[in-house]
């Protein structure tokens, strides 16, 4: 590793397979990869236990959806100030930690016969939280770890693991569920988030001491200035936008998508599993096939149509019908479609938004990011809900579906469209 002129520690420069033969990378990776699968298995264990054992509503899943993206809304802003003003691993242990503690409520309260809505509402917020502060973390850490001309690789092998816990997760989890119970599946989350604070706390490698902000800047002051740089770039600025419109529609859906399979598909656990599992593996192809595409096509084509080809995937879930296995085989490849294309668009925008930002605003940049784009999502579930309940779960999901496909179309006509390359590394020195 070498010193920059701004006394930064840098790692080895970029070259084909070293990030394979970085321990540290590895740790971060493994982390990462181990959580994901175990918080697959509770996506899935949540809303089941709501839908099956408590017998909700509608309207009454969108809550709970919306428990869990209201952290987005309240949390994210201040936690980019914080993760820009201290170092950021030691709030990946921190953050895995807290999501283990609340996970094991559940099964605990169902042990007890206390289990309701409102503490697996509760439960999602907190654990929502928590991934406030773990994503702001992990997001503004990866470039002073593996630097700026590596992000593309390890954004790439980070995204190899959503898809594969993408791809497993569900499969294991509907498994598990069908076997033992959704509240003793929820255990698995919990003890993967123990695992992965491990695997952080494991790293070695020294962070770079945070730039201390200046003694007149306010948190308002800070705040403004990650939004500024987010919203006011003529690059992140048509993602931002695309991504709020598409983000509210797709919410809206998940919202309503267990059940919809559940109660008029009459899809159980395990099979629910099998349709994320068949249909989120081809992500991990796409994942593979993202610097490629990014080369042949062009960065910015690559993220406007990859999400526009990934919500056009969606639009097959409302037309599901007939026997079980056409309805399973449509799920399955609307799934793996948007899972191929939109893990392509995903890992040129995220690094394009790592690329752009200066380290010290890494923190604050990922943070408006996901006020913005996962406030949105909560907003949507709490649609979802409303409009579900008054329209009927399928036709609120065309009417949702129809939406996400118009969302990246905003971007068309702005700078994104003719972005061949990822930039250059932003200015460090402002």
């Amino acid at each position: 590793m070498a010193a920059t002129s701004t006394g930064r520690v840098e790692p080895e420069r970029a070259g084909a397979g070293r990030l394979w033969r970085d321990a540290d990378f590895r740790r971060l990776w493994a982390a990462l990869s181990v959580s994901l699968v175990g918080t697959e298995v509770t996506a899935l264990a949540l809303p089941l236990i709501a839908a099956a054992t408590l017998d909700v509503s509608p309207w009454q899943m969108g809550l709970l959806a919306a428990a869990g993206q209201a952290p987005f809304v309240l949390v994210s802003l201040p936690a980019g100030v914080w993760a820009d003003r201290v170092r950021r691993r030691p709030i990946l242990v921190g953050t895995d930690l807290g999501s283990a503690a609340l996970l094991l409520s559940v099964p605990l309260a169902a042990a007890f016969g206390t289990l309701g809505l409102a503490q697996l509402c509760a439960v999602a917020f907190g654990v929502g939280t928590m991934a406030v502060l773990g994503e702001v973390a992990h997001y503004a850490y990866t470039p002073s770890l593996v630097g700026r001309a590596d992000l593309v690789d390890g954004n790439t092998k980070f995204q190899v693991s959503h898809s594969a816990a993408a791809s497993g997760g569900p499969g294991v989890g509907g498994l598990l569920i069908q076997a033992v119970g959704a509240p003793a599946a929820v255990l698995l989350d919990a003890v993967s988030f123990v695992v992965s604070a491990l695997l952080v706390r494991g790293i070695r490698r020294p962070e770079p001491r945070p730039v201390p902000p200046a003694a007149t800047a306010t948190l308002a002051g800070q705040i403004r200035d990650g939004l500024r740089a987010l919203v006011g770039h003529p690059l992140l600025r048509p993602i931002v936008v695309s991504s709020v419109l598409a983000t509210t529609c797709l919410n809206a859906g998940v919202a309503l998508y267990v059940l919809y399979a559940t109660r008029e598909l009459g899809l159980g656990p395990a099979t629910i599993g099998l349709v994320f599992a068949l249909g989120g593996v081809c992500a991990i192809p796409g994942a593979l096939l993202a610097p490629w595409a990014g080369r042949v096509f062009g960065v910015g084509p690559v993220i406007i149509g990859g999400w526009t080809l990934a919500a056009l995937a969606g639009l097959l879930v409302p037309l599901a019908t007939g026997p079980t296995v056409a309805v399973v085989a449509t799920l399955a490849l609307a799934r793996a479609l948007e899972g191929a294309t939109g893990t392509v668009a995903n890992i040129h925008q995220w690094t394009l938004r790592q690329t752009v930002t200066p380290d010290a605003l890494q923190g604050r940049v990922t943070a408006s990011h996901r006020f913005v784009v996962y406030g949105a999502g909560a907003v949507g579930a709490l649609l979802g809900g409303v409009l579900g309940s008054a329209v009927g779960v399928r036709t609120a999901l065309a009417v949702f579906a129809i939406g996400a496909v118009v969302a990246p179309l905003s971007a068309v006509f702005s700078p994104l469209r003719g972005l061949r390359e990822q930039p250059a590394g932003a200015d460090e020195s402002g």
